[in-house]
């Protein structure tokens, strides 16, 4: 079962009244359900402090008893070396009432070597230390590691995740599109071609970064170990840009969700958007389309969401899908 955050923020303000706060946690969902802001709640609610003004994003809450570890810029794997500084934090000595943690982002991205480093933290904690895993993709961890955390799933969308470049560029086009009030065949399958080359680009952006990762990990360990170990890891990469690539389509399909949600949301007088920089373009839309149509628009979108979780054909659901919500 699935928590909206705000009921994950009462379910954790609950045990710690009681005084039954886990030592680790995996909170896990999918881009923009809040799980960065969960855990800064968690860091702050533990460690209320004296600050002048709120933290606005969890890298603010970094420390010398509040260690953040994320995947590295080029390898974009977490190492065993972040792992070691984690640990070093988490066993230095803290004021009393001060408690250490440790956060690691996306941590499906730690390799096995790192997993198995970081076993023996969560076997044996420190004390006065919480450990706090944020993932969009728990399968991909270690069973022993999902095995000693209580694991937080989070449903829905908080905020809005950083937009792209390539994403804002089809973004664009989409408010060029709805400003000037084009609909029909052709824009939908113009669209269509649109975001089919975005999905290509990300999916080549992501199979570089896993490649060049990949010969950096052959040439270090060329040497040292046999030819079925590197085999082993070549499936594993491949494995993994497959896995990556399939987690960043479904995080831009959620833009397009967000897109007609915004538009019902402006026709219901809502105050907040999920997309305030295209206010104009999805007020267009809510003045365009009828409460149903737009319901309707954005259901093509969620269906097209579900038919890319089985085997389909991804260029023709996206077709059918697009000519259903633009058309």
């Amino acid at each position: 079962m699935s928590f909206r955050y705000e009921r994950a923020v009462e379910l954790i303000d609950r045990a710690g009244e009681k005084g039954r706060l886990a030592h680790a946690y995996l909170i896990m969902g999918p881009p923009g359900s809040g799980k960065e802001r969960l855990a800064m709640h968690l860091i702050e609610m533990a460690n209320p402090g004296d600050r002048l003004m709120p933290a606005e994003k969890l890298e603010d809450l970094r420390s010398g008893f509040v260690s953040i570890v994320a995947p590295e810029s080029r390898s974009r794997k977490i190492t065993v070396d972040a792992i070691r500084e984690v640990e070093h934090t988490l066993h230095m000595a803290a004021p009393s009432g001060i408690t250490k943690f440790a956060v690691i982002r996306d941590a499906e991205c730690m390799g096995d070597s790192a997993s198995n480093a970081f076993l023996k933290t969560l076997e044996e904690p420190p004390p006065s230390s919480r450990v706090l895993l944020l993932t969009s993709r728990p399968e991909m961890l270690l069973e022993t590691i999902l095995s000693r955390c209580i694991r937080v799933p989070l449903a829905g969308r908080v905020v809005p995740e950083v937009i792209g470049e390539n994403v804002k560029r089809f973004l664009d086009l989409l408010a060029e599109q709805a400003l000037k009030k084009r609909r029909g065949l052709s824009i939908g399958l113009m669209l269509t071609s649109a975001f089919s080359d975005l999905l290509k680009s990300e999916k080549e952006a992501v199979e570089k970064a896993n490649d060049e990762a990949e010969k950096a990990e052959a040439a270090l360990y060329r040497n040292k170990t046999d030819g079925t170990y590197l085999k082993d890891r070549e499936d594993y990469w491949a494995a993994l840009s497959a896995s990556e690539y399939l987690d960043r389509r479904n995080r831009i399909l959620e833009f397009l969700v967000v897109w007609f949600g915004d538009a019902l949301r402006q026709q219901q007088g809502a105050p907040q958007l999920d997309l305030p920089a295209y206010a104009e373009a999805t007020g267009a839309l809510a003045k365009q389309f009828s409460f149903e149509e737009l319901a309707r628009r954005l259901a093509a979108i969620e269906t097209l969401r579900d038919h890319l979780n089985t085997n389909v054909n991804e260029g023709l659901a996206l077709e059918v899908a697009f000519v259903k919500a633009f058309g």
